[in-house]
């Protein structure tokens, strides 16, 4: 023991150490020893004490306590136990505790939660491989490889399309306007619109790809097409292109703005071949 002083509060330590100055001066030559005793290892005493603490325990709310009166009898008051900051602590978190069980089963209810439609995730995106349903969602949210967001990002010098070499190559102009996707578009639009009865040019594409009747028509395009997913290198700005000058003079015409000859004083969308 480091001490066999007693601490704040007990009260029978006090009393104890009370009878043994009294036996001391009844009794000069009386030897008395203070030692320490183990908990649980059968020592009668310390089992006795164990079994009226369970006693108490078990019965929390009677908060008796023994008071030693002016004439020396030994009666019973009913008054409030002394106890630590902590046991306060703890009875009012347990209040509290109680309090907030009530409170929540009265707002939940065994009913299970059901996600509404507007929130399921796309059943056509969600079945297809996860190289494709990424590409769909990259060029759903616009963070996707094309010219003018890698332009965007520092990651390419200039916004180009790399398959036309049009001036700027958002998601409208891959879905819609290059000519090197032009049978595949034909095949997009013409699905599109038997689904939904709109033609391409009343369509953004954001909200194509916002409508979950287009998703089957988008995800046969994507997978049959390059579109967000090659990029070719720098260097390959100046290669020959795969587009024929004959498919960019068609794509031309049908925008209603005519193909450029080199040399006619504008500046020329068609490919140099070298």
């Amino acid at each position: 023991m480091a001490s066999d002083e007693p601490g704040p509060g007990q009260q029978y330590a006090l009393q104890a150490r009370k009878h043994i100055t009294t036996l001391r001066r009844a009794r000069p030559g009386i030897a008395i020893e203070i030692r320490w005793c183990p908990a649980h290892k059968g020592i009668a005493g310390n089992e006795k004490a164990d079994e009226w603490a369970k006693v108490g325990a078990k019965q929390p709310g009677a908060r008796v306590v023994e008071w030693r009166s002016f004439s020396g009898r030994t009666e019973a008051r009913s008054m409030p136990l002394s106890c630590s900051f902590a046991n306060l602590k703890r009875e009012i978190s347990e209040k509290r505790w109680a309090e907030a069980r009530q409170l929540a089963g009265g707002r939940t209810t065994k009913k299970k939660y059901r996600m509404p439609e507007s929130q399921k995730p796309d059943g056509a995106v969600a079945n297809s491989t996860k190289r494709l349903a990424s590409r769909f969602y990259q060029l759903k949210t616009g963070h996707c490889l094309t010219g003018q967001y890698l332009n965007w990002t520092k990651n390419r010098s200039t916004p180009q399309c790399w398959w036309c070499r049009y001036r700027t190559q958002p998601r409208d102009h891959l879905f819609k306007e290059c000519p090197e996707w032009k049978p595949q578009q034909k095949i997009l639009w013409a699905e599109v619109k038997k689904e939904t009865g709109r033609r391409k040019d009343q369509w953004k594409v954001r909200d194509l790809l916002a409508d979950g009747r287009c998703s089957r028509a988008v995800l046969d395009f994507l997978s049959s097409t390059d579109v967000g997913r090659r990029v070719p290198a720098e260097a390959e700005d100046n290669a020959v292109s795969a587009v024929s000058e004959l498919a960019v003079r068609e794509w031309l015409e049908e925008q209603g703005a005519g193909a450029e000859e080199p040399g006619a004083g504008g500046t020329s969308v068609v490919p140099t071949h070298r």
